[in-house]
């Protein structure tokens, strides 16, 4: 298996992954600088005083003609490197749906990388996050690296446009998520592929803490594939112990559980389907088995 990315200490990087690092890290950090001076700017700020705030805060002196340009309209961080622009396709509408589960967002301090990560058991549901991921952004996809445990797997990209996307009301996805049928797949399979379970019952079901998000899958699974569920139910409460990678945790929120009827597993494998292995083959099992023999 690949390495860890450069940026991470316990590999050493070769001079064209620390030159391309450096640039995408000088991106990044330029992307923060010119929303900060444009807020300034609005609150009126003169060009030295934005000139002093952002040395003082960021340690980097910009000069009043690249304060000029950015707040004039003239010239804008975007225009360098892979920017990232959200557009409704099935590759973002994925990693919505994978960011509402599994994957999460974080900021490296005084560097001001702006970070998305998945790390997961399953090596083939990180890569398809990582290809979905570089085809949103326009770049090819990076080195997937183990983690902590035997089986573990990460991958990690660095991009603040796509950071703050992702960071946004859940309300502003919608557009995006409902574009088109083939959106409304890859953001349910993205959500199915984190949170999805298909039990030695083979009922397949997804848990989520937040309510309003499973009732949302519930309404996409409906509407575009005719897909009924059942849910969503109580299924752990806060406070409950878990165990999870041999640690044991406190919930600290209930969690609820949606559960796809018999019926409509064979529609949810044509048309949603589920990217780890080990779920699909037990999705494919429940379906030979007699109907009646189910619950529906």
């Amino acid at each position: 298996m690949e390495g860890p990315p450069p940026d991470r200490p316990d590999e050493e990087p070769t001079a064209e992954e620390t030159d391309k690092g450096r640039r995408r890290a000088a991106l990044e950090i330029r992307l923060t600088l010119y929303e900060k001076v444009l807020v300034l700017r609005k609150n009126s700020s003169t060009f030295q005083q934005i000139i002093e705030e952002i040395e003082q805060q960021h340690g980097v002196k910009l000069t009043k003609s690249t304060i000029s340009d950015w707040t004039r309209g003239r010239s804008s961080p975007h225009s360098a490197g892979h920017a990232f622009i959200p557009k409704p396709t099935p590759d973002l509408a994925y990693v919505i749906g994978v960011e509402a589960g599994d994957a999460f967002l974080n900021v490296k301090p005084k560097t001001y990388q702006y970070r998305i990560r998945l790390r997961a058991v399953d090596r083939e549901f990180v890569e398809a996050f990582n290809q979905a991921v570089s085809r949103v952004l326009g770049c090819p996809p990076h080195k997937l690296w183990k983690g902590k445990t035997e089986r573990e797997v990460h991958v990690e990209f660095g991009s603040y446009l796509l950071h703050k996307f992702l960071l946004q009301d859940f309300e502003k996805f919608k557009a995006i998520i409902e574009f088109d049928k083939s959106c409304a797949a890859a953001f349910i399979k993205g959500f199915f592929d984190s949170e999805g379970c298909i039990d030695t019952n083979r009922k397949l079901s997804a848990s989520n803490s937040n309510f309003t998000l499973l009732t949302y899958v519930q309404y996409l699974s409906q509407r575009y594939f005719g897909i009924e569920t059942t849910g969503p139910h109580l299924g752990t409460k806060k406070g409950s112990i878990i165990a999870r990678r041999g640690k044991s945790y406190h919930r600290n929120a209930d969690v609820y559980e949606i559960l796809v009827r018999a019926k409509s597993l064979r529609p949810f494998y044509e048309e949603i389907g589920l990217t780890i292995r080990r779920k699909k083959l037990r999705l494919e099992k429940a379906l030979e088995k007699p109907a009646r023999i189910r619950n529906a």
